[in-house]
């Protein structure tokens, strides 16, 4: 029996006691009906106030009989209310985050809680993104939750919790769950609902590359071939891993690499790269422009001028990005 059946049980049975009582007392005492209905209350709940009506040896009896069975009736009404209230609080906290997850709108979306997910989430939420992870794991779903994101607990290969994550307004997904196959049909499924989403999809398998491409990923991660190159990086070109990792202060820090749009706000628009002075005033280094046609053009000269429209890459640390941007977005 559930608690509601519990506490609906409970309730009827106090109604029956309630309606036994007064019915009792008109009976055997002759007592109006209201005054008998007051004096089954006051008897069931033992308030301890004074009798209204005159009893008799049979008036007596009846009242042991209501306190006996009232006691035990108004405390298993209450347990019973009080476990139906903690039986809803899982549904509460679900309703409430899915109002959250409802106003959200260009947010990202994370499937899979695991290594690879959990890194991929921390990034975005370090960059100041929202983002909803998704897991069919409970303990995964528990784990995200308590580093304080927006859960769907649910297999990501069904439409309905990639629509309760909001897939359909999302800016981004990442498909990380341990199973390829898995990983398609989140891919194609997402695809198919938001066509304008960026998807990037982990395989785990080289052969998964081309047929998670073929079914809607913008991008596509081989951990264990990415892990592989880093290693042998590492290990054979020690000058370009010092380059892409800094170790200052016990800790590793990581140049990352950012595309800016110029837009005709931009006090960028028609000054040379030379002229903006872009690797002086930030530190961040622009290694590719792509100009407004389509034309991408790696290791531009610095004579270059920046079109309305272009976009720059650079790459940098968090904090020379974020100067770029600010010299990209002033007017």
């Amino acid at each position: 029996m559930t608690a509601e059946q519990r506490l609906r049980t409970a309730g009827i049975l106090l109604l029956a006691l309630t309606l036994s009582g007064t019915l009792g007392y008109v009976i055997l005492e002759s007592a109006p009906v209201f005054d008998a209905f007051y004096m089954t209350v006051i008897t069931i709940s033992t308030v301890g106030f004074a009798e209204v009506i005159d009893l008799s040896t049979a008036g007596r009896v009846l009242s042991v009989f209501l306190v006996v069975l009232g006691v035990g009736l108004v405390f298993y009404t209450a347990t019973a209310a009080v476990e139906l209230i903690i039986a809803n609080q899982p549904k509460r906290r679900m309703k409430a985050l899915e109002r959250d997850i409802d106003k959200l709108s260009g947010h990202y979306i994370v499937c899979g809680f695991g290594r690879v997910g959990r890194n991929a989430w921390q990034h975005i939420v370090d960059d100041d993104k929202p983002v909803v992870v998704i897991d069919n794991s409970p303990d995964k779903a528990e784990q995200a939750t308590e580093a304080g994101a927006l859960v769907v607990e649910g297999d990501a290969t069904h439409n309905e919790i990639l629509q309760r994550a909001g897939v359909t307004r999302a800016a981004g997904l990442v498909a990380s769950v341990a199973q390829d196959s898995d990983n398609l049909v989140i891919v194609l499924s997402s695809r198919t609902a938001n066509a304008g989403l960026l998807i990037t999809a982990r395989a785990n398998e080289g052969e998964a590359e081309e047929k998670l491409v073929m079914a809607g990923a913008d991008r596509v991660v081989a951990p264990p071939k990415v892990g592989g190159h880093r290693l042998a990086a590492l290990v054979l070109h020690r000058e370009l891993a010092d380059f892409v990792d800094l170790v200052h202060g016990g800790r590793t820090v990581e140049f990352k690499v950012e595309e800016f749009l110029i837009d005709h706000d931009s006090s960028l628009v028609g000054v040379s790269l030379r002229q903006s002075q872009i690797r002086g005033r930030s530190g961040a280094m622009v290694f590719a422009v792509e100009e407004p046609g389509g034309g991408l053009i790696v290791n531009p000269d610095p004579d270059l001028v920046f079109l309305d429209g272009a976009r720059v890459v650079a790459i940098g640390t968090d904090e020379q990005l974020g100067l770029l941007r600010s010299l990209v977005d002033s007017a």
